[in-house]
This record gives structure tokens, sequence and C-alpha cells, in this order.
């Protein structure tokens, strides 16, 4: 509460005073300032972002709801608002356009995950089915599937004998995330799953993939993700950009369960919690990206974004 207050106060009163003082001392506007002096990443992207949007200015503070923004006009636009010229000013315009494709870029992925997340996997669905297929020959090569329903099913970590009500709430996109780290890391993924089978310590790897899914999904849309993305993805961020951070996720969650003194199944969620605030510290420094030590699995030729 007391925070909101001292917000209200300060782009109400205080921040529009000191960007008046500012401009009238060195004949610059804020978001000219940023630029020039505010190294590329997530935080010149971030002070552009919150400069947009705390702006008095409708035009400028409009930029962050509207869908499709034309992004070289909202470039043009801004340096006619803000007087910019690009003669003296050659990288303002470039720089601008940058930062512009991470924002509006950041809202579209929100947006394009959330589809994915709320389509229901559907059995009858033939693109469905070979995904869910090429997750079984990637995870267990030598191992026939013996038949759609099967207990096999529990052998890479799903409930049951169909993996089709496991994926209710996250939809498609639990079994495109295990897809894809199953394909681009296709030995780190043997691993892990390897390590779920641990007698005392393991866990259901399917299931605790898609949880991932949901963590992933959270830090997204709270914009903790903001952080990494805007460090490592020099334009618009991807869905395979998301994949990435999720196989990133799961990798480092499987690390962190493995440390912990004493574990079994029924501490999941404690655990995942205590990973999940671990996550978002390192992402409150705007310096972070979510690195890790995954290599390309030698049956994979798919390209694939450097963690």
């Amino acid at each position: 509460m007391l925070l909101s207050v001292y917000e209200y106060v300060y782009y109400a009163f205080l921040h529009p005073m000191w960007k008046w003082m500012l401009r009238r001392l060195t004949g610059k506007c804020e978001l000219l300032r940023i630029t020039l002096s505010v190294p590329r990443g997530a935080q010149r992207t971030c002070n552009i972002e919150s400069s947009l949007k705390h702006s008095k200015i409708h035009t400028l503070k409009g930029l962050l709801a509207e869908d499709n923004v034309n992004i070289d006009d909202a470039v043009a636009n801004i340096m006619r608002i803000k007087s910019v010229s690009p003669e003296i000013h050659p990288q303002f315009g470039p720089t601008l356009r940058m930062c512009l494709c991470q924002i509006c870029g950041y809202r579209q992925l929100i947006s394009e995950v959330e589809s994915t997340r709320r389509i229901q996997y559907c059995s009858e669905n033939s693109e469905h089915e070979a995904l869910l297929s090429q997750l079984w020959s990637k995870l267990k090569p030598d191992t026939q599937l013996t038949a759609r329903i099967s207990k096999q099913w529990t052998e890479i970590g799903f409930q049951g004998d169909d993996p089709m009500t496991d994926f209710r709430g996250m939809g498609l996109l639990g079994l495109q995330n295990l897809v894809f780290f199953a394909t681009v890391y296709t030995d780190a993924a043997r691993q892990l799953l390897s390590r779920s089978e641990h007698p005392q310590n393991g866990y259901s790897f399917a299931i605790v993939g898609i949880n991932i899914t949901g963590l992933a999904h959270q830090l997204l849309n709270s914009g903790h993700l903001k952080t990494h993305l805007y460090n490592v993805v020099h334009g618009q961020p991807r869905l395979e950009h998301f994949h990435q951070v999720y196989c990133y996720l799961l990798y480092e969650f499987d690390k962190f369960w493995f440390s912990q003194e004493t574990i079994d199944i029924m501490q999941f969620n404690h655990v995942k919690q205590k990973f999940q605030k671990r996550i978002v510290q390192r992402l409150k420094d705007k310096h972070a990206t979510l690195h890790g030590a995954l290599t390309v699995g030698p049956s994979n030729n798919a390209a694939s974004v450097p963690l």
C-alpha cells in the first residue's frame, strides 16, 4: 500500500518535475537521455518502457496498449513529438526501434504463449499425436511403444496410461516444451530422465516438465523474463526463445532438486517454490541472463538459440 502511494506521488509529481529540470539543463528529452547514457540491454529497454508508460503525452503512452504496432511509424512519431533530429542524434532512431521491437515483441509473445496454452491436447488431432510420438522416440529410442494407451507412458514420467490427461493445465504448450527439450537437447533430456528414476529421490519426469512449463508461463506473464529476453534478444522475442528459457529452467530445476538435503516427491511444491524464488531474485538484476551448460544433442539437426 505504501509503495503504491509512493509510486503515485513520484510519477504524478516528482518525476515530471525532474524530467522538466533535466530537459532544461541538458536540452534532451528523457527518451534521448536514456539511449545516450544507458548501455544496450534490459536496463535500457525497461527504462524506455517506463518512460513511455508514464508519459503525459497520450500518443506515447498509448503505444504500450496498441496491438500490431508499426515500429517504424512509432519511431518517426516519437522523434517528431520529441523534436529529436536524426542528423544531430543518428543513433536515436535505431536504438529506439530495437527497444520498441523488444517491448512490443514481449507483449506479442505473452499472447502467443497463452494461445498455445489454451489449446487442449486432442487425440484425434494427428499433429498432436505426432508430437507425442516424437517425445517418446527421442526419450526412449531403443524401446518400441506397444500401444497409444499404455502403461509404458509412466516410464517417461506420465501419471497413467494416457498422457493426454496430464496436459490439461498447460495444454499444448506443455507438450511443445517437452518435445523441444527432447529434440534440441536430446542428451540432456535423456540424462534428466535417467536421473528422475532415482529409487529414493526420483521424480516423474514428464509431470515435472509440465509443472516447469507453468513456472515459465508465470515468469513470462509477471514480466520477470523481460530481464533475460531484453538482454539476449536484440529484436522481437519469439516462441523459440520461450522454449529455450523452459529448457534452462527444467535443467536447472533438476540440479536444484538433487541439491536438497532430504527430498521426496511429496515435497515437490515446496522445492519448486524455493526454486522459483531463486530465479525471480536472479532476474531482479537487470544484467542477468538465464544461461546454462546445455549442449545440442548429436542426433539433432534443429537450429537453436544459445541459452
